[in-house]
């Protein structure tokens, strides 16, 4: 990326707006009060630079010596004031080689020595933090997923794994990966798509065919009934199909298993480090879904309370067009992830812009495809100020109804062919 040039002309200070740039690239945003919220807007307006790796940078306080310096979260408050303008720049990551050399390198502190000469000793870099661990070579990595989401309070499944740019899967064990004494693993935070499941009702029994095409931010986890994956033209993507007889109690028979299932069943995780996408022409009306780098924002979503989320849940969720069922595994699947907070923030995504990440493909068509993904996150008490305006209202029903773009009238039509699908993803970008 471009050093980016910044101006030392005297000018009246701007206090309501800010500039941000990436060197090519500039931007007028309002002043944003908080880190997080700057973090905010540079993801919205400079989508190509992952969420993750975001650093925001100045060189326009004497202190700094005419040189992009980088501003701790602590100083914002303090600073952001003072700064005509910011610079949103990348972390960037150690080479390959660097990594490998790290890897083998003995750290300015003591070496740790395993006291069982049966195991090694390997270090987990986790953004801020080193985390030295003693292992047998033949334990799977799924137990130091485990010991991470002990740690840091997320979902085990929450982490990526990765030794030499290679991602290390939970079966993997060092032995199994070369992994050696001292040797390092860099860990990411991963978004997983979680259970999006597929409801088929027709008026009369029929044989159909749905394919599910993921676009190359994601990767399938898990499927049900198993069918095979197949990578769609150029690597793009990956593609599944299911031929399945619908049954008037909503039931399906999937053809190539030969299983009775309630519904179709898939989940997916996200793929760190993939090229970024092409320039999407704005034009497009509708917003753009990222699995990679979705957010939220106190304009796009709301802030409610864990005290009364499954009454706000339900409400919306009926309005929307869930069925009794659907409600019920939708709120109890997201549940335990919601209570490890006070307050979260969410918001239900278009089903235009899902649809671009997850295109559905029937055959035959169905009369109605209602399809319902929400995103959410936890916000810190100390962050509640920044979403006043993302306080819940009683609105909301109509409002994710527009969002979403239900036909609610036609999705409860049981004379028509109708598709429900619900998913959801907490948003791990910080």
């Amino acid at each position: 990326m471009p050093k980016a040039k910044t101006s030392k002309r005297a000018a009246q200070m701007d206090q309501t707006h800010l500039v941000l740039t990436d060197g090519t690239k500039r931007v007028l945003v309002p002043r944003p009060k908080t880190y997080n919220l700057a973090i905010d807007a540079a993801r919205r307006h400079f989508p190509l630079i992952k969420a993750q790796d975001i650093i925001l940078q100045t060189d326009q306080l004497p202190i700094c010596d005419e040189e992009l310096t980088d501003i701790a979260p602590e100083s914002w408050e303090t600073l952001v004031d003072s700064l005509p303008l910011v610079v949103v720049a990348e972390r960037q990551e150690p080479s390959e080689k660097d990594n490998r050399v790290r890897a083998r390198a003995p750290t300015t502190t003591k070496e740790v020595v395993a006291a069982d000469p049966n195991k090694i000793n390997i270090r987990l870099w986790f953004e801020s933090d080193t985390l030295s661990i003693s292992m047998r070579p033949t334990t799977p990595f799924i137990k130091v997923k485990a010991l991470l989401a002990e740690k840091y309070g997320r979902c085990h499944r929450s982490y990526t794994l990765d030794f030499d740019g290679f991602r290390l899967s939970g079966d993997d064990t060092p032995a199994s990966r070369g992994i050696e004494n001292n040797d390092s693993i860099l860990v990411y935070l991963e978004q997983v798509g979680g259970k999006p499941v597929i409801y088929i009702y027709s008026p009369v029994e029929i044989d159909a065919t749905v394919a599910l095409t993921l676009s190359r931010e994601w990767s399938f986890s898990a499927i049900y009934p198993v069918v095979p994956v197949k990578p769609t033209a150029l690597g793009a993507g990956q593609r599944i199909e299911w031929n399945f007889r619908t049954h008037l109690d909503g039931s399906l028979t999937e053809s190539n298993t030969g299983l009775d299932v309630a519904y179709l069943f898939w989940e997916a995780h996200t793929n760190q480090g993939i090229p970024e996408s092409p320039t999407v022409p704005q034009v497009i009306p509708v917003e753009l879904f990222s699995p990679l780098n979705s957010d939220l924002t106190p304009t796009d979503s709301v802030l409610v309370a864990v005290s009364e989320i499954t009454p706000y849940l339900d409400k919306v969720l009926l309005a929307l067009g869930l069925h009794t069922e659907a409600r019920t595994s939708f709120i109890t699947y997201w549940l335990p992830s919601i209570l490890k907070y006070q307050h979260v923030a969410l918001r239900f995504v278009p089903q235009a812009a899902y649809e671009a990440a997850a295109i559905l493909d029937f055959k035959p068509v169905p009369d109605v495809v209602t399809r319902v993904f929400m995103l959410f996150k936890g916000i810190a008490d100390d962050a509640l100020g920044d979403w006043r305006e993302a306080k819940s209202t009683e609105n909301d029903v109509e409002r994710w109804r527009k969002v979403v773009g239900v036909d609610v009238d036609r999705a409860l039509d049981t004379a028509l062919f109708r598709v429900l699908e619900w998913g959801g993803m907490e948003v791990l970008a910080r």
